[in-house]
């Protein structure tokens, strides 16, 4: 665990885009070999900044040669998910073919472990379709879990206080950042 690299008024920046593009590169070739067998992989992203970072790690696993890499979107509501539906979904939203998760490895990808909650549902949404393996993936842990949950695959771990928040920016405007804010 390495400390931020640098630091302004009330936030420290965890992760800047050259070591978030480091953090990609590692976590798609670990994820290749830890399954070097596998037929198919399909790289799920709870909604929200966990989309881009799936995106560029299926990106990163087929230009490194990967087996058949499939993606998709678990779509729900992260603050009630028991209360409201969950679904999968392709890129566009159209709604994703579950039997290709039969027998696949499946790797639940969000940007930042907190609770361990929103993981979980998305997990549990996954195992009915009878994956080979789920596994999980985050950018950031920070090791303030209220649920079993762990992340398989994990850019920085970072240990914070309650009130802290880490904040990620994947997608415009600005650079690729993870900010951890008081």
């Amino acid at each position: 665990m390495s400390a931020p690299i640098q630091s302004t008024a009330g936030e420290a920046v965890i992760l800047d885009a050259e070591r978030i593009e480091r953090c990609i590169q590692r976590i798609a070739r670990q994820i290749l070999e830890d399954h070097h067998g596998a037929v198919r992989v399909v790289v799920a992203a709870i909604e929200g900044q966990g989309v881009v970072l799936a995106e560029r790690i299926a990106a990163e696993l087929r230009a490194i040669q990967a087996p058949e890499v499939l993606s998709c979107v678990i779509r729900m509501d992260k603050d009630d998910p028991l209360d409201h539906p969950v679904s999968l979904t392709d890129a566009d939203a159209s709604p994703f073919d579950a039997t290709s998760l039969s027998g696949a490895v499946v790797i639940v990808v969000d940007d930042v472990l907190n609770s361990g909650r929103t993981l979980l549902h998305g997990v549990a949404h996954i195992l009915p379709a009878r994956p080979r393996h789920v596994g999980t993936c985050v950018l950031v842990d920070r090791i303030h879990r209220r649920f079993p949950v762990r992340a398989d695959y994990v850019g920085q771990s970072l240990s914070t206080n309650l009130k802290d928040h880490i904040a990620v920016q994947l997608s415009g405007p600005g650079p690729d950042v993870a900010l951890l804010k008081d």
